[in-house]
């Protein structure tokens, strides 16, 4: 027997202990949830709390992955390479009733698959999340998605298309609130309208962006003056695209972004035949660490003694850059054979994690079994309690019945003439003895179905035990300790009013006295909330809201 119980506690234990961990990966999520878009570094470490996510089920796995998601993409970190993690956040939230989740989690499918190279999956992707996005307030994760949509048919050479996914992304940023995301959607517009060769509106709408733009400091200021500058020295307005180069250098603070503006700078001056002020922007260019940028400076330098006649200066300027741009596809290719490793190592982990979940969801089905016994024997022990309860109420009840019954006989037989109370002394005597017998009866069952209320009150005063934590059989032993003590108080206030449980044991508490601060430790809130709980619970009763709630539970009945 004692093997049995020591078992059954061991598996309580196991299950309280489980509950506590699983609320604590509640509360963990609800804060990265608050922090990844403002901190993500914040959330990340937050996310690295959590000691076994894959232990999460339902809600709780699906908010991991697409927290996780959202932190590591924030962050810049090499997050998007595999699908699999934010697909269990796709498959839950599609079928639930949290659109904004549901949208955020297919757009970070789509940024996923345009990594992976599969552009039509990425579209689709991004048109579901607009669908799930369409009558939320989600303005600025819109704008977003549109412009990405913008990014795709930019690719494909839908220039048209491009162009009004752009604009619908300045829409929603405006409606967001988001001027930063305007002046970006902008300059998306002003560079497709560039590459159309439609200088006027890609000049109205790169001047637009730099009126938008409250802050000198950001960088895409610098940006912005650079597309003026390529779009002025297309019109061959070289002077003013010098004045629009000059300023994005200055504006930058980006040491590859400041080298490429002067490589359009020392180009304009070419196109003015000012060779010497081009060379020293090309030759400005030489100590670039960007492979990219060095070659084009060469490749310049190389046009640019070409110009002078210098063809053997030229050729070798031409041979730099070409064995550079052939150091870079060396270091391209050697990334995809990383990348495809990276992949393979990957599926490898997935389907290892996929044996170690089959094994524990068989382990998942075994402890199932075991809480459906505890969980059977636990029913049938609080009903076999709860009847045994009820007889000693309705034992008490007809026990007070025959005391009053007695009482009125003892009260006629005092009536009664001298002669005839000396003859039946002795019955008298008999009957007192009875109700003496019977009140000492009463005063025992009396105490045994209270002591286990007031063991349970005592716990709540001192904290020890909160409402949340609980059981039925422990509030209904204290429903029926106020219905022993205050003549049915609990039956008749459920009878008259239409109470939850929770609202139940708040009149209980007010009427045994509990003070505020006592249903503060009770409820495991805050005193405002205690407040808030007995305004509803006014409204429940009936009751105005200059009522005193106190006095209305403690006169009421009388």
């Amino acid at each position: 027997m004692n093997k049995y119980l020591f078992l059954l506690f061991l598996f309580l234990g196991g299950g309280v202990a489980s509950c506590i961990q699983t609320s604590k990966d509640v509360d963990l999520l609800e804060r990265v949830e608050r922090y990844v878009e403002v901190y993500p570094d914040s959330a990340m470490q937050f996310l690295n709390l959590i000691p076994c996510p894959e232990q999460l089920h339902g809600k709780e796995s699906a908010d991991y992955a697409l927290l996780l998601t959202q932190a590591l993409d924030k962050n810049n970190l090499d997050s998007l390479q595999s699908d699999s993690l934010i697909r269990i956040a796709v498959d839950y939230y599609k079928e639930g009733n949290d659109p904004v989740k549901a949208g955020k989690s297919c757009y970070y499918y789509g940024k996923t698959m345009v990594i992976k190279g599969q552009e039509s999956e990425a579209m689709e992707a991004y048109l579901k999340a607009l669908t799930f996005l369409k009558e939320t307030r989600e303005y600025k994760l819109q704008g977003l998605i549109f412009e990405h949509i913008g990014y795709l048919n930019l690719g494909q050479g839908m220039h048209e298309q491009a162009i009004n996914n752009y604009r619908e992304s300045i829409y929603y940023y405006e409606l967001a609130g988001d001027s930063i995301g305007e002046v970006y959607g902008c300059r998306n517009v002003a560079r497709t309208y560039f590459a159309k060769q439609n200088n006027d509106s890609a000049d109205w709408y790169a001047n637009r962006g730099l009126f938008l733009l409250s802050d000198t400091t950001n960088q895409v200021r610098s940006s912005l003056f650079q597309l003026l500058g390529l779009i002025a020295k297309d019109n061959k307005q070289y002077t003013e695209a010098i004045d629009y180069f000059v300023s994005a250098i200055k504006s930058s603070k980006d040491k590859n972004d400041g080298l490429r503006y002067y490589l359009s700078l020392g180009r304009t001056y070419m196109d003015m035949g000012r060779f010497a002020l081009a060379e020293k922007c090309f030759n400005h260019c030489r100590n670039a660490d960007d492979e990219f940028i060095l070659s084009g400076a060469l490749g310049y330098l190389c046009l640019l003694r070409r110009e002078e006649g210098n063809y053997k200066q030229a050729f070798l300027y031409q041979e730099k850059s070409d064995s550079l741009l052939e150091i870079v596809r060396n270091d391209e290719l050697r990334e995809q054979l990383l990348t495809l490793q990276k992949k393979y190592e990957a599926d490898k982990l997935i389907l290892e994690n996929k044996q170690i979940k089959l094994e524990k969801e068989k382990q998942a089905y075994f402890y199932l079994v075991v809480v459906l016994l505890i969980s059977g024997m636990s029913f049938y022990l609080i009903k076999k309690y709860k009847k045994k309860i009820l007889r000693n109420v309705e034992a008490l009840r007809k026990d007070e019945k025959i005391i009053e019954e007695y009482t009125c006989r003892v009260t006629e037989f005092e009536q009664k003439e001298e002669w005839e109370q000396k003859a039946k002394k002795e019955t008298i005597g008999k009957l007192n003895r009875k109700i003496l017998e019977l009140a000492s009866e009463n005063k025992k069952i009396r105490d045994n179905s209270c002591v286990e209320a007031l063991f349970i009150l005592g716990e709540l005063k001192q904290g020890r035990l909160i409402a949340e934590k609980m059981s039925a059989t422990e509030r209904q032993n204290i429903f029926d300790f106020l219905d022993l003590v205050y003549a049915n108080f609990i039956s008749r206030i459920k009878a008259d009013f239409d109470l939850t449980k929770g609202e139940l044991l708040l009149v209980a508490l007010i009427k045994l006295g509990f003070s505020n601060q006592q249903l503060m430790i009770v409820f495991d809130c805050e005193m405002k909330s205690v407040y808030k709980n007995k305004q509803r619970l006014k409204s429940h009763l009936s009751l105005k809201k200059d009522d005193d709630l106190e006095q209305m539970i403690a006169f009421y009945g009388k």
